[in-house]
């Protein structure tokens, strides 16, 4: 087992790895990104006429003020039409998240075991 001497030592080690766990954690929802946008593209319930909307769907990783987001967005400006309309029955979005809700805490458990 390492032993860490001295303040300078202890603080550095531990800044050092804050920034070991927060590349970890960008990198699993990096990891996460693809799945959750080709889920979206797959089991998007509208009937496309161009295809743009479903080529459209995007997923991202965010990291600011010590959190990282993965956000799943249209890139269509009539993304929110299929998102609200209809008491929400050509919904994607968040039905995509939700289905991965459990995976991505379970990747998470893991990775900080």
């Amino acid at each position: 087992m390492t032993q860490w001497r001295g303040d300078d030592e202890v603080k550095r080690r531990m800044a050092q790895y804050a920034r070991d766990a927060k590349q970890a954690v960008v990198s699993l929802a990096d990891r996460w990104k693809p799945e959750i946008e080709n889920y979206a593209k797959e089991h998007a319930r509208w009937t496309d006429r161009t295809a743009n909307a479903r080529q459209s769907l995007y997923a991202y990783v965010e990291s600011a003020d010590g959190k990282v987001i993965i956000w799943l967005s249209h890139g269509m400006p009539y993304g929110v039409w299929l998102e609200l309309r209809n008491q929400g029955r050509y919904a994607i979005i968040m039905p995509s998240l939700e289905a991965h809700y459990q995976q991505i805490q379970d990747s998470y458990r893991r990775l900080f075991r």
